[in-house]
């Protein structure tokens, strides 16, 4: 299955778990192709001084790899600049949130597995 770039869904969150701004988020697969085990897969994008508000995350985690920009994000409650080819990952039980202290677009996958 090959899945065209130009096919792939869009969607913009506003003020997305408490945050500020809009992050727009491009789904790589649907929750169908997803199945059972996760429930996102998505390129995310935030703009320069948004964020996503601090959220935790129960029954499953969640694993960023960031692509392009700076950033600062909460890991539960240590802060903890990340830059292109970091990754952060979220446990179950756990909590976090992201926000774009650049100039540039933060650009970064998300995956959430569930447990």
């Amino acid at each position: 299955m090959i899945l065209k770039k130009d096919d792939l869904i869009k969607e913009s969150r506003s003020n997305m778990r408490g945050g500020r701004g809009d992050i727009e988020l491009t789904h790589l697969v649907s929750e169908e192709i997803l199945g059972q085990s996760s429930r996102l897969f998505s390129i995310n994008t935030i703009k320069p001084g948004d964020s996503i508000g601090d959220h935790p995350h129960h029954g499953e985690k969640e694993i960023y790899v960031f692509q392009k920009g700076q950033g600062m994000v909460t890991d539960d409650d240590k802060e903890v600049a990340v830059f292109p080819g970091d990754v952060m990952v979220t446990p179950n039980g756990h909590s976090h949130s992201v926000t774009n202290t650049g100039h540039e677009d933060l650009v970064f996958i998300a995956l959430i597995i569930k447990d």
